[in-house]
């Protein structure tokens, strides 16, 4: 689907004797939303200027089966989506633009989540490179991966995407894997961070997945204990 200006879109969905599902890249607007009569339903999200994927599921049930999807925005006033922005000849698909990009979140340990946001129609192709010298992880449908890394640092990870005409576009970013231990994030660890540490695993709040220094996925005082000790050996690299 094209959007024609980044702005808050609303979509309207009207359908008798259907059941609907639509997602815009990875948000979901309507989920297995039932209608028995001519009724509509609305959901909102914020959108950039340019394509998007766009995915709609309609199972027709009984009756007279009907669906129009229509959308609004702040200086556009509601009215059936054009032609023009949701339909592409199968010939055009891989001349899109492809948009390689991901998000990533740290986990326990140094545990890094990835999701793969890419946009672009007739992806074939995902390459991932986590920046940690293992071999490439290649795989033809979208994927969300998650990375062990062997130790703290600064990670140049990486993910390409491939279209059906070998088109390719690459995205990068700078994975700081932190010392465990280290959850003010100061590059050492200090009697602050046990301290932190300690308030964390007492309050169960304001959780740092760094402060799980012995890695069973839980804080407590243990954890703090171990960053003390290393703090009296002098030991800032582990």
């Amino acid at each position: 689907m094209y959007i024609p200006g980044n702005d808050t879109y609303t979509f309207y969905v009207a359908s008798e004797d259907g059941t609907v599902d639509m997602k815009i890249n990875r948000t979901e607007l309507f989920s297995n939303c039932i209608f028995s009569d001519p009724v509509e339903a609305n959901s909102s999200t914020h959108l950039c200027k340019g394509w998007h994927n766009f995915t709609i599921w309609y199972h027709h049930t009984a009756g007279n089966a009907s669906f129009v999807l229509s959308w609004a925005n702040s200086t556009m006033s509601k009215q059936v989506v054009p032609d023009k922005n949701m339909r592409t000849p199968r010939t055009e698909l891989a001349t899109l633009p492809l948009n390689a990009f991901f998000s990533y979140k740290l986990g326990f340990g140094t545990d890094v989540s990835f999701t793969d946001l890419s946009l672009g129609d007739n992806i074939t192709e995902w390459r991932w490179n986590f920046g940690d010298g293992t071999p490439d992880e290649i795989c033809n449908a979208s994927t969300n991966p998650t990375c062990m890394y062997d130790r703290a640092g600064v990670y140049n990870a990486t993910l390409t995407v491939v279209n059906g005409t070998g088109g390719m576009s690459t995205h990068s970013e700078l994975i700081g894997v932190p010392i465990p231990g280290d959850v003010n994030h100061d590059g050492k660890l200090s009697a602050a961070d046990a301290v932190l540490i300690l308030q964390m695993a007492a309050c169960d709040i304001d959780i740092d997945p760094a402060a799980d220094v012995n890695l069973d996925r839980a804080i407590t005082s243990l954890d703090a204990l171990m960053v003390s000790q290393a703090v009296m050996k002098g030991v800032n690299d582990e």
